[in-house]
C-alpha cells in the first residue's frame, strides 16, 4: 500500500514558507543572471525559425527533442526579449518544487532540503536550458504512475513522450521510468500479453526522440562527431561523474568555476582517494533505495545507462550532464517513499547527500548574484563605441549575443556573410578548417566594401585570437579597443578590436 502521509496544518505552512523563499531567492538570483551562450543559442535559433518547420529543421542540427525548442519558439511569437525566457523558465522551476513539497511522499526534512540543493536552485532553474522541463514532466509521472483514474495510461504515455522529447538524458530517465512501470505491472500480475503491450507502446513512445537526438548526416555533431572525437578520457570520466553529480561543490578559488569540481581540480588531487569518496554517496544511494527493488532498478538502470552514453558518445563532465544522475536519485527516492517506510538511518544518509547539494546551491547562487556569469548581455555597450557609419562586424560565436540582444543580424567575418543564429551545419564546418578564415573574411570584406578599418566583436581574447589565425596579425593590425571580462563561464567575455590595414 501506498504510504502518503496526511500534512498537518504545521507542515503544510512550513512547506509554503519553503516554497516562498525558494521564489524569492531564485527569482532574485535569475534577474541577476546573465544568460550565456548556450541559453541565447537556443533562442536565437528559436526567435529566427519563421515556421515551426523552419524550428524542427534547424533544431535537428541540435542534436536535441523539440519540445524545449517549442516552448522557445511559442515566446518568440510575443516578444524577442531574451528576459522572458528566464521568467518561463523560473515558472517551470517553480512548479517542480512545488510537486516536490506538495505531492510527494519523502519525510519533510528532505523536501524542504532538495529545493535548495545545487540542481533545483541553480543548474536547473537559473540557467534557462532543457533540462528543467524533463525533471517537471518526470515529476508529473512519479504523481501518476501508482494512481488509478480514467485516462490514466493515455496522461502517462503522453507524459512519456513529452519528457523524451527534452533532452538525450531525460530520455533515459523516462526510459527508467517506463522500467519501474513495468516491473509494477509485472508485480500487480498483470498478464504477459499486457506487459508486452506496454513493453511495445514505450518503444513507440521513445522512437521520435531518437530521431531528433540523431541529427542529420551534415551536422557538426553527427554520429562520426563523436566517434572521431572519442578518446580513453571519458573511462576515466566515468569515475568522476558521480562526484560531479553528488558533491558538485566548485573548485570556488578558480576564476572560472562553474563546472569545475573542488576534488577534481584540487592541486593536490589524488585520483585513488577521489574514486572512493566518488563510490560513498553511490553506495548510500543503493543503500537508502535496496529494500524497494523497482526502485533501486530504475536508480541503478539511469546509472547504467548514463554511464554508457558517457562512455560512447559524450562524458558526463559538464555538471548540466552529471546531474541527472542525481536527479534519478531523486526520482527513485519519491517512488521508494510510497511504499516502505523511511527509517532513521536511511533519513540521515538521504538527507546527508542533500545537505552537500545546499551547501552548493546556496554557494553558487551567491556568486551569480555577486559576479557576471557572461557579459554577452553587455554586447549594445560595445556596438556603440565605434562612431556611427562604422563598419561593425562579429566572429560566428559572438553573433549569439548580438542576435539575442541587439536583436539583429550581423555580418559574420568568418563566414563571410549576414547572420542571426548559429547553426552545428556543414556552413561551420567548412568556416572551422580553414586555417585562416579571420584573415580571408578581412581581406575579402576589405575587397569588396572598399574599406580600411573594421571593427570586430568576438568572445575569443587576442591569445585566442592569435591561435586561431596568426596570419591576421601578420597581415593586419588588430587592437583590443574595448572589453567586457571577469565572466565566471570561460566563453562569456567580449572583446571589440579595431582591425586597420598595415
Amino acid at each position: 500500500m501506498d504510504r502518503v502521509s496526511t500534512k498537518t496544518s504545521f507542515e503544510q505552512s512550513i512547506l509554503w514558507g519553503v516554497l516562498l523563499l525558494y521564489l524569492i531567492v531564485t527569482g532574485y538570483t535569475t534577474l541577476q543572471h546573465e544568460m550565456w551562450g548556450d541559453e541565447i543559442h537556443s533562442w536565437n535559433i528559436a526567435k529566427g525559425s519563421i515556421s515551426y518547420s523552419d524550428l524542427i529543421y534547424n533544431s535537428r542540427y541540435e542534436g536535441h527533442p523539440p519540445v524545449w525548442y517549442t516552448i522557445l519558439w511559442t515566446i518568440s511569437k510575443f516578444t524577442h526579449e531574451p528576459a522572458y525566457v528566464q521568467m518561463i523558465h523560473w515558472f517551470i522551476a517553480a512548479l517542480i518544487v512545488f510537486l516536490v513539497l506538495f505531492f510527494s511522499p519523502m519525510p519533510l526534512l528532505s523536501r524542504v532540503l532538495i529545493p535548495f540543493g545545487y540542481y533545483f536552485l541553480y543548474e536547473y532553474s537559473v540557467l534557462s536550458r532543457n533540462y528543467a522541463i524533463g525533471i517537471l514532466l518526470a515529476c508529473c509521472i512519479c504523481i501518476i504512475i501508482r494512481k488509478d483514474f480514467p485516462y490514466k495510461l493515455l496522461l502517462y504515455y503522453v507524459l512519456l513522450f513529452l519528457m523524451s522529447n527534452t533532452h538525450l538524458l531525460a530520455l533515459v530517465l523516462a526510459g527508467c521510468l517506463h522500467l519501474y512501470f513495468l516491473l509494477r505491472q509485472m508485480e500487480e500480475k498483470k498478464s504477459s500479453k499486457i506487459v508486452a503491450i506496454h513493453i511495445l507502446a514505450g518503444v513507440l513512445i521513445f522512437l521520435p526522440s531518437l530521431y531528433f537526438i540523431f541529427p542529420p548526416s551534415d551536422s557538426q555533431l553527427n554520429t562520426q562527431y563523436w566517434v572521431n572525437r572519442w578518446n580513453s578520457e571519458q573511462i576515466k570520466a566515468l569515475g568522476q561523474a558521480p562526484l560531479r553529480s553528488f558533491i558538485p561543490v566548485p573548485a570556488w578559488w578558480e576564476t572560472h568555476f562553474w563546472n569545475t569540481q573542488f576534488l577534481l581540480d584540487s592541486p593536490y588531487k589524488s585520483r585513488f582517494l577521489n574514486l572512493v569518496i566518488a563510490l560513498l554517496p553511490l553506495t548510500m544511494a543503493v543503500l537508502i533505495l535496496y529494500r524497494e527493488k523497482k526502485s533501486l532498478v530504475l536508480f541503478l538502470s539511469n546509472l547504467m545507462l548514463s554511464f554508457i552514453i558517457a562512455l560512447v558518445v559524450f562524458p558526463l563532465t559538464s555538471a548540466r550532464y552529471a546531474g541527472f544522475l542525481y536527479i534519478g536519485f531523486v526520482i527513485a527516492y519519491w517512488l521508494y517513499c510510497y511504499e516502505v517506510p523511511v527509517t532513521r538511518k536511511r533519513r540521515l544518509f538521504a538527507n546527508s547527500l542533500l545537505i552537500v547539494q545546499v551547501i552548493t546551491g546556496l554557494l553558487m547562487a551567491a556568486k551569480d548574484i555577486r559576479l557576471p556569469f557572461s557579459n554577452a548581455s553587455k554586447v549594445t555597450e560595445l556596438l556603440r563605441t565605434p562612431a556611427p557609419g562604422e563598419k561593425m562586424v562579429t566572429d560566428y560565436w559572438a553573433m549569439n549575443t548580438i542576435s539575442a540582444f541587439a536583436d539583429r543580424p550581423i555580418y559574420c567575418i568568418d563566414v563571410q556573410r549576414e547572420m542571426s543564429f548559429v547553426l552545428w551545419g556543414p556552413e561551420l564546418g567548412n568556416a572551422l578548417k580553414k586555417p585562416f578564415r579571420y584573415f580571408e573574411g578581412v581581406k575579402n570584406l576589405f575587397e569588396k566594401e572598399k574599406l580600411d578599418k573594421i571593427y570586430m566583436i568576438s568572445t575569443g581574447s587576442p591569445e585566442m585570437l592569435h591561435r586561431a589565425d596568426e596570419k591576421l596579425f601578420k597581415e593586419y593590425q588588430v587592437v583590443v579597443i574595448d572589453k567586457r571580462t571577469g565572466a565566471i563561464e570561460k566563453g562569456g567575455n567580449l572583446y571589440l578590436y579595431e582591425i586597420t590595414e598595415l
